[in-house]
């Protein structure tokens, strides 16, 4: 389990410069932002210790959002991981639920951009689970 959980982190670690790199961090003419690093949680599982990762994008057409999600790292990740965390199993397994959680990470998101950088909710206007192991 521990070197299965090092190996994730590992290819974590060495695939970051190579999505910046394709575009998937950049702010320039692209409306989407690759939150990086991805999210790595826990999840309750009946007494066994399991892992969750998730890489996330955001989409804007406001590069000042892009920019904000970017400046506001703390809260956004934060955020993120609280929601994530909060989550079983089983609940993860299942599409629509995982669909109701995305939304709720979107709004919850919103919330953060707003607090902390004055900007419209509608601004970020979706984000996307782009990659999703469980173990």
């Amino acid at each position: 389990m521990k070197r299965l959980l090092a190996a994730l982190l590992l290819c974590n670690v060495l695939s970051a410069p190579a999505i910046a790199a394709s575009g998937g961090g950049s702010a320039g003419a692209s409306p989407y932002l690759a939150l990086e690093p991805a999210i790595v949680v826990n999840l309750n599982s009946a007494g066994k210790v399991r892992f969750m990762q998730v890489r996330v994008q955001a989409m804007s057409r406001d590069p000042a959002v892009l920019a904000a999600l970017q400046a506001h790292t703390g809260p956004v990740r934060h955020t993120l991981i609280t929601l994530l965390s909060a989550q079983t199993v089983d609940n993860m397994y299942d599409v629509q639920v995982r669909e109701q959680v995305r939304q709720q990470a979107l709004e919850e998101l919103r919330g953060v951009l707003e607090t902390h950088a004055g900007l419209k909710r509608e601004g970020l206007e979706a984000l996307y689970f782009t990659d999703f192991v469980i173990q």
